[in-house]
Formats: C-alpha cells, sequence, structure tokens
C-alpha cells in the first residue's frame, strides 16, 4: 500500500501539524432562555457522571450554561486538569444544527475490510494512517501514527470499530454523527463525537479516544 498518496479527506497541515478538516465552527444560538434554566450541576444534563476509561477514571466535576445550551467539564482521577468536555447547544432550526455535525460521506482511497467485515477506505500521508467509514447515520475516521500500524494499517480501526458496536454508540438514533479519534493521547482534546437530533447538537471532546467514545456512548438520550 503506498501511504505517501494525498489524503482527500480535507485534511489541511497547519503549522507542521495535520487537523482534519472535519470541524465546523460553531454558531452562537439566537433562543432566548429564561433564569430558571440556568444549569448548575451535572444531574441536570445528559452527560454521564463518571466514566472508567481503558487508562483513566474521569468524573464530571462542573456543569454550565441553560437547559438548552450548556457545558460539562471531565477531570482525570486524582488530577484537577479538564482532560474532556460535554457540550450540548440547541439551534434554531435543524438545518443550522447540521452545519455543525462534520459528517463524511464521499471519500476516496483503498478498499479495506475491517475485522468485523464493515466497508473502509485507507489512506496514508505525512507519517499518519486515516481510515473512514460510514454505518448507519455516523461517520468515523480514526488516524494514528504510521509507525504504530506499519504492519497492519486497519489495527486501530479495528479497535474503535470494535469498541464503538460494544458501545452501541453508532447505533444511537441520530439525524446524523460523526466521530474521529487518535490513537495516541491529544492535548488539545481533538478526539470527538458529536451528533445531532433535529435542531440539537451534542459534542464530546478530549484528550483520549477510549474516554471520549465511553462518554459519549453513556450520554443520556431525549
Amino acid at each position: 500500500m503506498n501511504f505517501k498518496r494525498k489524503i482527500q479527506l480535507g485534511i489541511a497541515s497547519a503549522t507542521g501539524i495535520l487537523v482534519v478538516g472535519l470541524f465546523a465552527a460553531p454558531s452562537v444560538t439566537n433562543v432566548l432562555h429564561a433564569a430558571s434554566d440556568t444549569v448548575t450541576s451535572v444531574s441536570q444534563t445528559a452527560a454521564p457522571t463518571t466514566v472508567k476509561g481503558t487508562d483513566q477514571t474521569v468524573k464530571a466535576t462542573a456543569a454550565s450554561g441553560t437547559k438548552g445550551n450548556y457545558s460539562v467539564k471531565y477531570t482525570k482521577a486524582g488530577t484537577s486538569s479538564t482532560t474532556a468536555t460535554y457540550r450540548q447547544t440547541d439551534y434554531n432550526n435543524s438545518s443550522d444544527a447540521s452545519k455543525q455535525v462534520s459528517a463524511v460521506t464521499d471519500t476516496q482511497g483503498d478498499s479495506v475490510k475491517l475485522s468485523s467485515g464493515t466497508s473502509a477506505t485507507v489512506q496514508g500521508t505525512m507519517g499518519k494512517v486515516y481510515v473512514h467509514w460510514n454505518t448507519g447515520s455516523w461517520s468515523v475516521t480514526t488516524i494514528a501514527n504510521t509507525q504504530d500500524v506499519a504492519t497492519n494499517p486497519t489495527k486501530f480501526a479495528n479497535q474503535v470499530n470494535t469498541q464503538l458496536q460494544k458501545q452501541d454508540l453508532t447505533a444511537k438514533n441520530v439525524t446524523s454523527g460523526s466521530v474521529t479519534v487518535y490513537d495516541t493521547a491529544q492535548n488539545g482534546q481533538a478526539n470527538f463525537v458529536e451528533w445531532q437530533n433535529g435542531a440539537q447538537v451534542s459534542k464530546v471532546q478530549g484528550q483520549q479516544a477510549n474516554t471520549v467514545i465511553k462518554i459519549a456512548a453513556q450520554a443520556k438520550t431525549n
């Protein structure tokens, strides 16, 4: 497989660091909320309180906003730094909301089969291997360091696909959903899962893929 092929997933390079061009800039909802809608505790949100990931356990330590627009911060056990964030935003209509979910429906690359039989595409560029597939209303992209998957380009993708199926995340009934995760921890919370239900968009961002997927999977559904 030629991993020097140019990726066509809309990936751009900025200051020497690859960034997946799947992100959409958030817009501000015009809906006004009454003071009684104020969110002050995690129990008022759809976010899970405690999540046990493969390498860490995180706990929701703060919630703020309104019932339609709020954020929840997660910290790793034994630390005070934020390792993941859950956000929910209500937009004026489903059309506005759909623009915030960066689902990929058309990709180019070498066709592969994941261990579950799922059809995917794989491409490599500048030390990274990208594997993408669509399942139901969900779009999934995994990003691994080439040296980590040199002998098996779909190694990380298979791990993610197995977790998604085990957690039933991509079985969630959503208008559309998107998952982008890295095989190593990301300081900038670059791992994310986002999904749309009507005019509402929920998004989980975090440093570790496993944790982000579990938070999203355990979130309450409306």
